[in-house]
């Protein structure tokens, strides 16, 4: 499927055969599940929406893609929840109190976090769930409490306060060591992910003189990977929190030769000013949303004529796109490698890896 995508976006274009990378053991393997409370006869449920229906919520016994304690912690939450007289949120009446279960987990502790996100309504369930959760599942170490009124269906609280627990989880991908709270983003399989950073940074041929570009940078974790073989890396990222995780990051594993920006990729690159600004990029890596690469971002890409131009993307609908885009606008590039990744086992979603390199037109 991805290699039919790729080939007719890119009309005909030389493409070399798909390095493919599939997962051992597809199962426990989700580092961020999202359930949704639902009410059925009276009865409070905790699931995922069943495919196609805005409203219908299967109810989970076991969730086999995510790490092994979760199962056991959603029986103990809808069970205290099932104590108090607060309902499961109705999204056609918009009335109700419990939203969503929001847990993210720790590959390398095996350490869970809890975002309970519930509309305006009564602090002692929250409390109950506070008091119980962390003797029924040890493995739950914080538990925050998320308020949202929003008619969306997106489990994003306007507020969120920590009912215990420490502020922040700490895992690992490879020697890197980095901190997550309850919002940022982080690759949603910790199983494979090191296999991707491994092959970024083969695939960036790096020896310890070049600047290294990172755009879309998130909390740095591609950045940090690639500072030991590069002189110096910039990291860009629109979300201040995420930046500010990212130096933490740095901090944390001793990286003093990245710098991290904040700010829209589309507005730093605009008139090449960033690259003007600093040092020739000898390798850029674009981590773009699923969306793709902005418009705005193609222009002064292709003029600063980096040697290498690394493109990881979870869509590969939007990476054939802008890779044809890029392909035609400079046909001094042409793609060198391309990697797939199964970081959605049992699903048709994939995440792609294209280097692409400049040279001489032949």
């Amino acid at each position: 499927m991805v290699a039919d995508v790729l080939k007719k976006e890119t009309g005909g274009k030389a493409l070399p055969e798909i390095e493919m990378f599939p997962m051992e053991e597809p199962w426990g393997h989700r580092s961020k599940m999202e359930f949704t409370f639902g009410q059925e006869g009276g009865r409070i449920t905790l699931g995922l929406h069943q495919r196609g229906s805005f409203q219908r919520i299967v109810d989970i016994e076991q969730c086999e893609i995510a790490h092994p304690e979760v199962s056991r912690l959603l029986q103990a939450v809808k069970e205290i929840a099932a104590g108090f007289e607060a309902k499961s949120y109705d999204p056609k009446q918009h009335e109700g109190f419990w939203r969503y279960a929001v847990v993210r987990s720790s590959r390398s502790t095996g350490q869970l976090m809890l975002v309970l996100v519930t509309c305006d309504g009564p602090r002692p369930p929250l409390e109950a769930m506070a008091a119980r959760l962390p003797e029924r599942v040890p493995a739950l170490k914080s538990l925050y409490w998320g308020v949202s009124n929003k008619v969306s269906d997106v489990a994003q609280p306007d507020r969120l306060e920590r009912l215990f627990g420490p502020e922040l989880l700490e895992d690992s991908v490879g020697p890197l060591r980095y901190s997550f709270g309850p919002s940022n983003f982080i690759q949603p399989n910790q199983a494979l992910v090191g296999k991707v950073y491994e092959t970024i940074r083969a695939r960036a041929a790096l020896t310890g003189g070049q600047a290294v570009y990172d755009l879309y940078c998130g909390i740095g974790l591609i950045s940090l990977g690639l500072a030991g073989d590069s002189k110096v890396v910039y990291g860009v990222e629109s979300e201040q929190e995420n930046v500010s995780f990212a130096e933490k990051n740095a901090a944390l594993n001793g990286i003093s030769n990245v710098i991290f920006l904040c700010g829209r990729v589309e507005d730093l690159l605009k008139g090449r000013a960033l690259f003007r600004a600093g040092p020739a990029p000898d390798v850029i890596v674009l981590d773009p949303p699923r969306a793709g690469l902005h418009k705005e971002v193609v222009g002064p890409l292709l003029e600063a004529k980096a040697p290498r131009l690394l493109y990881l993307s979870c869509n590969p609908a939007s990476l054939a796109r802008d890779l044809k885009i890029l392909l035609e606008r400079d046909p001094a590039y042409r793609v060198e490698s391309l990697q797939m990744f199964d970081f959605f086992p049992h699903t048709v979603h994939a995440e792609v890896l294209a280097t692409l390199v400049r040279g001489p037109l032949i």
